[in-house]
This record gives C-alpha cells, sequence and structure tokens, in this order.
C-alpha cells in the first residue's frame, strides 16, 4: 500500500513538471514570434522611410516672383530628377499654398483664405524627367513695399507613404514698386529690381562627402548663411559666406564642403541650403535646397 502512493505521488510529480515545461515553450515560442513580427515591421518601416527621404531629394520645387505695381504673379514647379516615377498623393483639391507677408511680419495674403477645395484624395503621377507647374496672382490689397511669400507643394504622401512633414516649400523675398513716373520709364528696366531672387547659375560637382558648389548671389551686404544636412542630422551647421558686392549687384561665389567619411550616410540624401537673413526681421528668407548626392543603402 505504502509502495502505491510513492508510485502515484511520483506520477504526479512528473505530469506537473511535464506541463510547466510545455508552457514555458509555448511562452518562449509566443515571445519569439513576436518579437519577429516587431522585427519585420521596423523594417518595414525604416525601408519605407528611406524610400521618402530618396524620393524628397529627387523631387526639385522651384519658384519665381514677378512682382509690377498691381499685381504679383507667383510661377512654380516641381520637377522629377530623379529615375523613378512617383505618386504624389493630395489629401484634399488643394495642391498648394501661397502666405505673403509684408516688411512688419503680418500676414496680407493667402491663396486658401476663402477657396472651397473638394475633400477627396487625390493622386498625381510624376515620371522621371517630367514636371508639374502652377501660377497664382495676387492683385487684390497690392501697395508698394518689402513683402516675403512662402510657397509649399501640398504633397501628402508619396506611393503611399505618408509624409510627417512639408519638405516641398521655397521662401522668396521681393519688393512692389509703385508705378514709375515719366522720368523713370526712360532708364534701363535693369536700374528696377522687381523679383526677390537670391541665387542664381549653381552648379554642384564632386562626390562621397567632397562638393564644389559655384554659383552667384544677390544678398543683402553681400552676405548668405548656407548648412548641409543628411534629413536628419545637421551635418555643418548654419555658416556665414561673404561675396564680393551685395546687392542689387550680383556675385560669384564658391563653397568647399568637405564631410568626415563617417558622416556620410549610407542611404538617403545630402542637401546644401542657401539662405540670407532678412535685415529687418532676422528670419531667413530666399531660402533654396540643393541636393548635393544621394546615397543607396
Amino acid at each position: 500500500m505504502k509502495r502505491g502512493w510513492i508510485l502515484l505521488t511520483g506520477l504526479i510529480v512528473m505530469l506537473f513538471v511535464a506541463a510547466c515545461g510545455a508552457e514555458e515553450s509555448q511562452g518562449n515560442s509566443g515571445d519569439e514570434g513576436a518579437e519577429k513580427v516587431m522585427n519585420e515591421e521596423e523594417t518595414s518601416s525604416n525601408e519605407g522611410q528611406d524610400a521618402v527621404q530618396e524620393a524628397v531629394g529627387k523631387l526639385a520645387v522651384d519658384a519665381t516672383v514677378t512682382p509690377e505695381s498691381d499685381k504679383v504673379t507667383f510661377s512654380f514647379s516641381m520637377e522629377n530628377q530623379g529615375d523613378k516615377r512617383y505618386d504624389l498623393g493630395f489629401s484634399s483639391g488643394q495642391k498648394y499654398e501661397i502666405v505673403v507677408k509684408n516688411g512688419e511680419g503680418e500676414e496680407v495674403y493667402r491663396y486658401s483664405k476663402g477657396q472651397m477645395f473638394t475633400q477627396a484624395l487625390e493622386t498625381k503621377t510624376i515620371a522621371p524627367g517630367e514636371s508639374i507647374s502652377f501660377e497664382e496672382v495676387w492683385s487684390k490689397g497690392v501697395k508698394p513695399g518689402d513683402y516675403d511669400v512662402a510657397i509649399s507643394i501640398e504633397v501628402h504622401s508619396i506611393n503611399g507613404k505618408s509624409l510627417e512633414a512639408k519638405p516641398f516649400k521655397v521662401t522668396k523675398a521681393f519688393t512692389v514698386e509703385g508705378k514709375q513716373t515719366t522720368e523713370q520709364q526712360g532708364k534701363n528696366p535693369e536700374d528696377f529690381i522687381m523679383d526677390g531672387e537670391a541665387f542664381r547659375n549653381l552648379e554642384v560637382s564632386g562626390e562621397n562627402g567632397s562638393y564644389v558648389v559655384t554659383g552667384e548671389a544677390r544678398v543683402f551686404e553681400g552676405s548668405f548663411v548656407y548648412n548641409v544636412e543628411d534629413g536628419h542630422n545637421m551635418l555643418i551647421e548654419n555658416t556665414t559666406h561673404q561675396v564680393e558686392e551685395g546687392a542689387p549687384s550680383w556675385s560669384s561665389f564658391k563653397l568647399e564642403i568637405e564631410l568626415n567619411k563617417d558622416e556620410i550616410p549610407e542611404s538617403g540624401s545630402l542637401t546644401l541650403t542657401l539662405f540670407e537673413i532678412d535685415p529687418k526681421t532676422g528670419n531667413p528668407t530666399n531660402v533654396n535646397y540643393i541636393p548635393l548626392e544621394q546615397f543607396q543603402g
């Protein structure tokens, strides 16, 4: 009888140990499965971010401002400078925004104000080498004076991947002159600078962290600022560059940019930003984004 109790007790202990082992194994298997799913999701997310960053580096936005005494024309475009097709998603019928502020920083014109846009999602495909162009005219309430305009193309997603910010934006400074007198009308038109362009004839050469950027600048007191970033980190902080003459004259410049090897991203793009500081507000104006190089991981 005693022996029977001993055998029964031993059997119960063995069954208990086996059950615990199975449960632990099942728990470990579940943990490993969850970790695998998380890793796959993280990899997919990183790949999506890299693809969006690549697209941002290949889609170049340019704008021209043409002021007249009674109206201002804004002409702007986005060009696909890459070798891939991009599907641009818009969250509504509004494809762009234009905001104009006067010399005191007061908003005097907003394109979307009073407008009605369809609320349906829209998609615009832009193939390699193609561009999309827009033009708007501001005519109501235009007065002589100095202004800044911010123009953004309101892309919500690229190839189905949502954008967290609005990277397709340019700013320009411009001046609206009063109507010319009879005496002024006889002068050379070049004597009256009517647009806010600050940089032109820009060229980039070099690779792998070593670049030379040349061009011409027409900036206040011959001074402008540049920096270099990779979309995540500022690799060269804001640096002031002095040219020979200040606005309204054009002066040539040459920037020699050298990055450490460990600063070069494995994937993504390097972007040079050029701008000048508004002497009245102290804010950046005439901001230009110049792709230096695209890296494929």
